[in-house]
């Protein structure tokens, strides 16, 4: 090539590489070490042209100069065949291992051709040399090369991509990148792990996706014998409602999975999109279940050791606590103190954990809810209706009204409630008949600020004949 046209063209290169990065940062950045290639190349085979023309260097400087050619050339096939053919038109990405392995073949097999041509190289003694040096190496690399084979096996099969959830050999995360010897996981701690291929191909992998595929997060505890199993379940699966991260379809599933020494151990599969999330889903789970046992009165029990005898704990006063909440309830506040104890020693005192649905929307109406300590918040279908704190009381309408619960009341922090059901205020009503009138008339003037109306309005109530709606429903308690 005449002297002239190598400088032009090696200047070229040079203009590309620095107006493309300006211009097409894109397009010329995966290109920009071939062309600097290409240009000092031609800068090296114009000056050895013009410096020894005719000597042995300027046979080595244009067999430099046509493996530049050729390393560029592969390079811009691959950019063209895999950026713009695969992923913009097809839409189909290809990993890079691939991308790379497919890259190396090539500029072998440019090389060879290279030197076959230019030099009249004898290319089968040098693949008979590489043949024997690669045997070599292999025995000497042999864990090496298992790894690099691991890798490209890994990246033919398409299952471990980045954005994938896996958990490998114990550890859990989230692949960030796939290479040729290695894959790294990035952990819920944050924590980037290199793990080398030949690990992933040996050991048990499993795929927990990528958010969108359904995966369900075991859970065992254990529950006294003294419980019926389907009383267990019930409860159990109630909590896993309230449990975030946790779908409600498909439902999760509460099995007996073993008669154990101390307990009857369950296994609660919590069914999420998030199965990498498997320790937030456990706690929360485990600790609303705590709560909802042992409110249903069931044990959890666990082996002891030694025997030894502990204290007896300081009773608790119950009756004191809901006599005491009653008081500050403006709905009974007034009320002669012999009602109020007669009415506090019959109610129990409830605990339910953050986030726990105390009524939910559409069960049946049994009981009334004083609050102890702690605040609520009110939910109509998705939305937040309203937020309630200690000394209020809900659930009192559709309590006298016998229909059933208009909205779901869930606890916002620990809660600590009331619980005063038709029977306790039946017989309060049957000993002191004349408070019918004065408890009524104070529901009504409540639930008028709440706006009652509207959830009467299929009894066909007016605003005036409110009060009178609801004597007749806490007569009807007495009768009952």
């Amino acid at each position: 090539m005449p002297t002239p046209t190598v400088l032009v063209l090696a200047l070229l290169a040079f203009v590309v590489v620095v107006v493309g990065r300006l211009v097409w940062p894109r397009a010329v950045r995966p290109l920009t070490g071939g062309l600097l290639l290409f240009g000092v190349a031609a800068l090296v085979q114009w000056f050895v042209v013009l410096a020894a023309a005719g000597s042995a260097w300027e046979k080595y400087a244009e067999g430099a100069f046509l493996l530049a050619i050729g390393y560029l050339a592969v390079r811009v096939f691959v950019v063209l065949v895999f950026d713009a053919l695969f992923v913009r038109r097809v839409g189909v990405p290809v990993p890079r291992l691939a991308r790379d392995v497919i890259a190396l073949l090539l500029y072998l097999l440019v090389a060879a051709l290279i030197l076959k041509i230019g030099f009249n190289t004898n290319v089968g003694t040098l693949v008979g040399g590489a043949a024997l040096a690669t045997i070599v190496l292999g025995f000497a690399l042999q864990e090496t090369f298992g790894t690099l084979l691991a890798g490209l096996a890994l990246t033919w099969e398409r299952r471990l991509e980045a954005g994938t959830w896996v958990e490998i050999s114990g550890i859990v995360g989230e692949i960030e990148e796939l290479g040729w010897r290695s894959l790294v996981l990035r952990t819920t701690l944050g924590v980037r792990v290199v793990l080398p291929n030949s690990l992933a191909a040996r050991e048990r992998v499993n795929l927990l996706g990528d958010g969108t595929a359904e995966v369900a997060v075991p859970v065992r505890l254990g529950v006294g014998y003294g419980t019926r199993p389907h009383q267990v379940k019930a409860v159990l699966a109630a909590v896993a409602l309230d449990t975030p991260l946790v779908l409600k379809k498909p439902a999760a599933q509460v099995l007996t999975h073993e008669f154990a020494d101390s307990a009857v151990i369950y296994e609660c599969r919590l069914w999420t999109h998030q199965a990498w999330k498997a320790a937030d889903i456990t706690d929360d789970f485990l600790s609303c279940a705590h709560a909802a046992l042992q409110r249903a009165g069931m044990e959890i029990p666990f082996p002891q050791r030694a025997v030894h005898l502990a204290p007896a704990p300081a009773p608790v006063d119950t009756t004191a606590r809901c006599l005491d909440a009653l008081a500050r309830c403006a709905l009974f506040a007034g009320l002669p103190e012999g009602a109020l104890a007669l009415l506090a020693g019959t109610a129990r005192v409830q605990v339910y954990a953050p986030g726990e649905a105390v009524v939910r929307e559409g069960e049946a109406s049994r009981a009334l809810f004083v609050i102890a300590e702690g605040e609520v918040v009110v939910e109509k279908g998705a939305g937040e209706l309203a937020r309630v704190g200690a000394g209020e009381v809900f659930g009192e309408m559709a309590f006298l009204s016998g229909a059933p619960r208009a909205a779901t009341v869930r606890a916002l922090g620990p809660l600590a409630v009331v619980e005063v059901d038709s029977e306790a205020l039946g017989r309060l009503l049957a000993e002191h008949g004349e408070l019918a009138q004065e408890l009524a008339g104070r529901v009504a003037a409540r639930e008028r600020e709440l706006r009652a109306r509207a959830e009467l309005a299929d009894e066909g109530q007016t605003h005036r004949s409110l009060a009178g709606f609801l004597l007749e429903r806490l007569l009807r308690l007495v009768r009952h």
